[in-house]
């Protein structure tokens, strides 16, 4: 009876035994399992804009259990191509950047991307809501915006001479600042002329030219023909504009080859950079913006249906980039005005900035909001195209031809 006895307590120990090791090894193995997923998640990332390199850089430091994956494109154009086809092939990365003029209306009718509701972004009451509506649609905001810029006329400081408050107060004066001539030769004949230059972002500069002649049509339409008439005549009337050379109009600029300059904002951190002293030069908002309102180009990121681990790990991302420090530290870095409006409104209030800086931070109020359209990246493309072959159309005569084409183009 008491060998019996013995067996059973024997039994039941080692049951206990087993019930124990068992419950320590599947805790273990559940922890570690949830360390590793920490440890091992992964963002991958696309962006286009080369200033959010040091940012991203920076959280990876702060978060080093989320490695980060990041590719750069040349443009946002190229990267929202790219992105496009990455979706169908079901190989799109878990956070992209996104330009406020196209994309986000094709993006979320293809249900690729995920709601701002649907993340937890608790900064998101600090933006600046002319910064966030051009990524509401459908009732709902599908990018966080990290900063934006407008765009400005960048001249030598020599050109508005003729001008009585020594800037540009029409496109008259600027056409006449772009004669002026800037080489003389050994006889004295005139070799050429200082000349005007756009950067890449064709179609957001001629939007954002407001020329008021409309020859009796309607305010709309009668701007963009005048504005695209003015393109034609600066490249093949007045041959201030070499044609299709956008992608160099920067470093003609800053190397002096030509006088005036319309760019982002953005740029005045690299021109102050690399002109130094090599001569005097100013910028200025482009010549009636101010009545017309300016919209601005603004930078956001998109969350792309990644995992819920992902979603986190994105999570704290994004809110690293629009934190106090991070958006305090794209304006001094990259010249990149802030979304949050608690950040903007206290660089207003320090005294230590140029006559441009102050001038960038206080156009906010002039900003005019551009709402998200199905046929955005279609219409962006169309315009690109048709101000590259007005420009290489050398005799001119088409120029009718594009005036017309493009408003039925900004009817549909």
């Amino acid at each position: 009876m008491k060998l019996n006895r013995w067996i059973i307590w024997a039994i039941a120990l080692q049951l206990i035994l087993i019930i124990a090791t068992s419950f320590m090894f599947n805790n273990k193995k559940s922890t570690t399992t949830s360390e590793e997923s920490v440890r091992g998640t992964a963002l991958s990332i696309w962006v286009y804009s080369e200033g959010l390199e040091t940012s991203i850089n920076e959280f990876h430091q702060t978060y080093p259990n989320i490695d980060v994956d990041v590719r750069y494109f040349r443009s946002s154009d190229h990267l929202f191509t790219e992105l496009m086809a990455a979706i169908s092939a079901n190989a799109a990365p878990q956070l992209a950047e996104i330009k406020s003029f196209y994309g986000i209306a094709q993006l979320v009718d293809a249900g690729a991307v995920l709601p701002v509701d649907n993340l937890s972004i608790p900064e998101w009451k600090k933006l600046q809501p002319t910064f966030t509506e051009p990524f509401h649609y459908s009732d709902l905001d599908w990018a966080v915006p990290i900063g934006g810029s407008i765009p400005m006329l960048y001249y030598r400081e020599e050109l508005p001479k003729n001008s009585q408050k020594g800037s540009f107060t029409g496109w008259g004066e600027v056409s006449n600042a772009a004669m002026e001539t800037n080489l003389v030769g050994n006889d004295g004949g005139i070799k050429g002329h200082w000349g005007i230059a756009i950067d890449k972002e064709l179609p957001w500069y001629l939007d954002s030219l407001n020329v008021k002649e409309n020859h009796g049509e309607t305010e709309e339409y009668g701007k963009f023909n005048s504005a695209i008439s003015m393109w034609g005549e600066w490249v093949h009337n007045l041959n201030i504009m070499k044609p299709i050379t956008h992608r160099r109009a920067a470093s003609d600029f800053i190397n002096g080859k030509i006088g005036l300059f319309l760019s982002t904002s953005e740029q005045l951190m690299t021109v102050e950079r690399y002109i130094g002293g090599k001569f005097q030069y100013n910028a200025q908002l482009l010549p009636g913006l101010e009545q017309q309102g300016i919209v601005p180009s603004i930078d956001g990121m998109i969350v792309l249906n990644p995992t819920p681990t992902k979603v986190k790990a994105a999570n704290s991302f994004i809110s690293y980039m629009i934190s106090d420090t991070t958006q305090n530290a794209l304006w001094r870095s990259n010249g990149l005005i802030p979304s949050r409006s608690d950040v903007l409104l206290k660089l207003q209030e320090e005294g230590q900035w140029n006559a441009s800086q102050k001038m960038i931070l206080d156009s906010v109020r002039m900003f005019s909001a551009k709402k998200p359209a199905k046929m955005d990246f279609e219409r962006w493309s169309y315009t690109q195209s048709m101000l590259e072959q007005l420009e290489q159309d050398t005799n001119h005569a088409k120029e009718k031809y594009f005036e017309e084409e493009y408003e039925t183009w900004l009817r549909k």
